[in-house]
């Protein structure tokens, strides 16, 4: 009986940690798609308007200041969740 009850909550441990290792890999790959997203938004706009690659860097660094925005407030929210769930 004590056993089962062992195993339990070794099944119960390794499922809560895959289910934390899959939500920050989502939000890494969440990360990089805006990042991506936005350097060929800058890519298309020299393009367009046939400017040196000014535009990829400008867009390329807003990419990365909202995914880091992005990135932040999932982590602030899951741990207002974490708090609210151990009370």
């Amino acid at each position: 009986m004590q056993e089962n009850k062992n195993e339990g909550k070794l099944l119960n441990r390794n499922k809560a940690s895959m289910n934390v290792y899959m939500k920050y890999s989502g939000m890494g790959i969440q990360m990089a798609l805006i990042i991506a997203a936005f350097s060929w938004l800058g890519v298309k706009m020299d393009e367009w308007l046939t400017a040196e690659p000014l535009f990829t860097v400008i867009f390329s660094l807003f990419g990365v200041g909202l995914s880091m925005y992005v990135f932040i407030k999932q982590i602030l929210t899951d741990n207002k969740n974490n708090v609210k769930e151990e009370e």
